[in-house]
């Protein structure tokens, strides 16, 4: 069977090659899938940390999670997230002015990047949303009168809510 070259054939394997190299270009420079463990390392002077407790909705159709929540933070603005269930832990996050990462132990799973952070985890807006920064457009932020805080995405129906000891 011989193939004829015809327009139809050209622009199938434009398509195909454009998806491909489109795709590629996403997978190499986004950079969502890591293998990196951490950003950096907890230690030496300077760190604040506190710990609280944290419940926890991925998504609107997803049920509550609820652990220990701690978040250390250093004057840099590098921040450590870590939520555990007693005795497993559940995510690892940690965030700097520039990049971030997020794991997820228990599903061997990891996703980093560069810039503020992927929307799709509340988790990494909430040291910005600790302190009165600006938030992405689908989030909100409450304190409660309790000394306790909710995080949501409205987008998604991802909710963090808790508190955390001074």
């Amino acid at each position: 069977m011989k193939l004829r070259f015809t327009k139809r054939n050209a622009f199938r394997r434009i398509r195909f090659s454009s998806a491909f190299l489109l795709g590629l270009a996403a997978f190499i420079f986004c950079g969502c899938q890591s293998t990196k463990q951490k950003l950096f390392v907890v230690s030496g002077t300077g760190w604040s940390i506190q710990q609280g407790q944290a419940t926890w909705r991925p998504k609107a159709s997803m049920p509550e999670f609820s652990g220990d929540l701690v978040l250390a933070r250093d004057a840099t603005g590098r921040c450590l997230i870590q939520f555990d269930k007693t005795p497993m832990a559940i995510l690892n996050a940690q965030v700097t002015t520039n990049e971030w990462l997020i794991s997820f132990p228990q599903r061997q799973m990891s996703f980093g990047g560069h810039g503020r952070g992927w929307t799709r985890f509340a988790w990494l807006y909430l040291p910005a949303a600790l302190d009165g920064r600006q938030l992405p457009k689908d989030f909100r932020f409450e304190r409660r009168t309790d000394d306790g805080w909710r995080l949501e995405n409205s987008r998604t129906g991802e909710t963090v809510e808790g508190f955390l000891a001074p």
